[in-house]
């Protein structure tokens, strides 16, 4: 077990984070079992490779596209063919994490019925380790895997095979973080606005952290970032600086800070 791992074994608020956030999600899904008797999509939406509902007190870190806009939030997932929603809303999530010697994904995507939230996506994937490849280089950590997996189908309760194709990148940060000062006058910056809704769009991770970042990344989910000096870092932005170094750790690579 990775320092980090320990870590979050250890914290108590973390802990009660998680445990909080796995309750609102049986909620969601019992009403999405709801909403599936007359929104049909809503049947095929919830798929699990794990026995559910599980407890998993494992630092997450979330698979961010460049810039993560509000509708390209997310690195892609792709199940049978068709692409999880990767937008940022309340409840959403798509991150990474390890789980002893497996890899573990768990997406969401969530929305609104009546005032109540249910699912119009969500994925808990393990991976062994010859199910997916990694590439571990001086500047980026590439992780991927393309495979069909019986899964659960959360709502119908039957098993069905799946097939789950994903490639997520970190690239290193070391000066590609930018400031929310720097971004309003970035020419590119503006160019991706413009590309998903217009220059009144705004940065979901500058909202919560205070700044972009320019490449695709693993970012420390919000949780951890909120106990952030119990981690260790003194602020957000260093603890994103260090983000490699859990996957390289776990992927037996050693990392320098922001790489």
């Amino acid at each position: 077990m990775c320092e980090l791992c320990q870590k979050a074994r250890d914290s108590g608020k973390y802990g009660s984070f998680i445990a909080g956030m796995l309750k609102e999600d049986r909620a969601r899904m019992e009403y999405s079992k709801e909403m599936a008797k007359t929104l049909g999509p809503v049947a095929r939406s919830a798929y699990s490779s794990m026995n559910w509902p599980v407890k998993l007190v494992y630092p997450m870190f979330e698979a961010r596209a460049a810039y993560a806009v509000p509708n390209n939030y997310f690195q892609n997932i792709v199940m049978d063919g068709e692409r999880l929603g990767n937008g940022f809303a309340h409840g959403a999530m798509r991150s990474a994490f390890f789980a002893g010697g497996k890899l573990v994904i768990l997406s969401k995507s969530v929305n609104f019925h009546d005032a109540k939230e249910f699912f119009t996506s969500y994925l808990l994937l393990h991976l062994e380790r010859g199910e997916y490849q990694q590439a571990v280089g001086a500047g980026e950590i590439r992780i991927t895997a393309d495979l069909e997996k019986p899964m659960m189908n959360l709502v119908s309760g039957k098993v069905e095979k799946k097939r789950i194709a994903f490639t997520f990148i970190h690239q290193s940060v070391d000066g590609r973080i930018v400031s929310k000062e720097q971004a309003a006058t970035s020419a590119r910056f503006k160019n991706v606005y413009a590309r998903y809704g217009g220059a009144s769009m705004k940065s979901a991770s500058m909202d919560m952290e205070g700044y972009a970042i320019t490449v695709p990344h693993f970012s420390p989910h919000p949780y951890l970032l909120q106990l952030h000096s119990e981690f260790g870092y003194e602020t957000n932005k260093e603890f994103q600086l260090h983000a490699a170094d859990y996957f390289r750790a776990h992927l037996g690579q050693p990392g320098v800070a922001g790489v």
